[in-house]
């Protein structure tokens, strides 16, 4: 917002930021005194319509619940009205909790008033209720186990997830473009073309395993006996295929990371922080190493056990199979993606952040045929097996064709030789 001119850092609107803020993590915290815990679903019980309705957010806030993680309301670029940027308010869900924890009652009606107010959380969306064993490990808690729910997310706006994260992409990338054409004043510091490139990258690596739920996921309800609704619903397939095309567009394109020469040659460092950590931060920045964390964090949600697993155990709960998105469907889109190039008979070259990711892939493929692991080691093996072969045979093809640069050829010569050993390794017998 400030980048757009929104909110100049040492204005008013500035400083009613910060107090909404502050405010927003008092509530918070008292409702942890009063016995709250977190609720990570209350975000989806507001629309993605609402959250830029300054009428509704101001009397309603920006979630059902001040216990959720709840990051800024910014809105999209050109928005014809702006929301309350923060949770500024209790919300439905705390009123009801409160309510049924300190409410006192009757001896003769207690029991009966009571249920009632239970009784209403399978009926009124704004009152659905996980915590954060049902969040699971989502890069904040890494104790915790996976969580299966895409629509019980930390740090997440609105009843669409998935679009939610979508913004952020793009709001990630409206800073950059904001940023590298931004003129900084005589006495400005270069350091915040660097900052609010970290920025955007952070932004981007927050989204990863949000989106990642998505594939094999299921939404998942507390309900007592009574509601009739099924506890598990699998996520609909084209929801899952969606996620898929998101991750790669934004994350595993050939053109996700590009910036300005001009622009990566002025990434200033804050020199007071650089001994941060212990170590001397160096001046560069690397470009190569940050999208490389983002996209083996990509790779690493895609291309799991755990994602095989999660696709299995969906396939029971699934009258027809066509509804259903297998391992092989994820890795066959994944291995386009990330090797595009290969059938692109205009390109001579593979830039290097392409031929990082493509290294980090193939070494995933060749893992899974040289180590599985016990617990859906079978289908994850034979889908690698199959990935390798065609990855292969893609990769002889193109080194057919002429014109590729030294650097290029190299790295397809290189990756060729990966395959090929690790498809002549021998079988590694399970159960044995």
């Amino acid at each position: 917002m400030a980048a757009r001119g929104q909110m100049a850092p040492d204005s008013a609107a500035a400083r009613a930021f910060v107090h909404a803020s502050i405010r927003r993590v008092v509530m918070h915290e008292i409702g942890h005194a009063l016995g709250l815990r977190h609720n990570f679903k209350a975000s989806t019980a507001v629309s993605r319509a609402r959250l830029l309705d300054p009428d509704f957010t101001a009397a309603n806030g920006i979630s059902a619940s001040i216990m959720d993680y709840l990051p800024e309301n910014i809105p999209p670029e050109n928005a014809p009205t702006v929301g309350q940027v923060v949770m500024a308010t209790v919300g439905e869900y705390d009123r009801w909790a409160i309510e049924f924890g300190y409410r006192e009652f009757g001896p003769d009606e207690e029991a009966a008033a009571l249920q009632r107010l239970a009784a209403r959380s399978a009926t009124d969306p704004r009152l659905a209720y996980a915590t954060d064993e049902d969040a699971g490990s989502d890069g904040v808690f890494a104790s915790l186990p996976n969580g299966i729910d895409p629509l019980t997310t930390r740090f997440d706006l609105g009843d669409d997830p998935l679009a939610y994260f979508r913004q952020q992409f793009a709001l990630a990338r409206e800073l950059w473009r904001l940023t590298q054409a931004r003129r900084l004043a005589p006495e400005d510091d270069y350091g915040l073309y660097r900052r609010n490139l970290e920025r955007g990258l952070a932004q981007m690596q927050f989204a990863i395993p949000g989106i990642a739920k998505y594939l094999g996921g299921i939404y998942v309800n507390r309900d007592r006996a009574g509601s009739g609704r099924p506890l598990l619903t699998p996520v609909e397939i084209e929801r899952q295929r969606e996620a898929l095309r998101l991750l790669t567009r934004e994350v595993l394109a050939s053109d996700s990371f590009r910036f300005d020469p001009q622009f990566m040659r002025r990434l200033g460092i804050d020199q007071f922080s650089r001994l941060e950590g212990g170590a001397a931060r160096s001046p560069d920045f690397s470009l190569p190493e940050a999208v490389a964390r983002l996209q083996r964090s990509t790779l690493d949600a895609l291309m799991s056990e755990a994602l095989a697993q999660r696709l299995a155990d969906a396939e029971p709960k699934l009258a027809d199979a066509r509804a259903l998105l297998s391992y092989a469907d994820v890795q066959q889109r994944l291995g386009d993606a990330v090797w595009s190039e290969l059938e692109q008979r205009d390109r001579s070259d593979i830039h290097g952040l392409r031929r990082n990711l493509q290294r980090e892939h193939l070494r995933r493929v060749a893992g899974a045929l040289l180590r599985p692991a016990p617990a859906v080691a079978a289908d994850v093996r034979a889908v690698h097996r199959q990935v390798a072969q065609a990855l292969q045979a893609r990769i002889r093809k193109a080194l057919a064709r002429p014109g590729w640069s030294a650097m290029a050829r190299a790295h397809l010569d290189d990756s060729l030789a990966v395959i090929g050993e690790a498809l002549r390794a021998p079988l590694v017998k399970q159960g044995v």
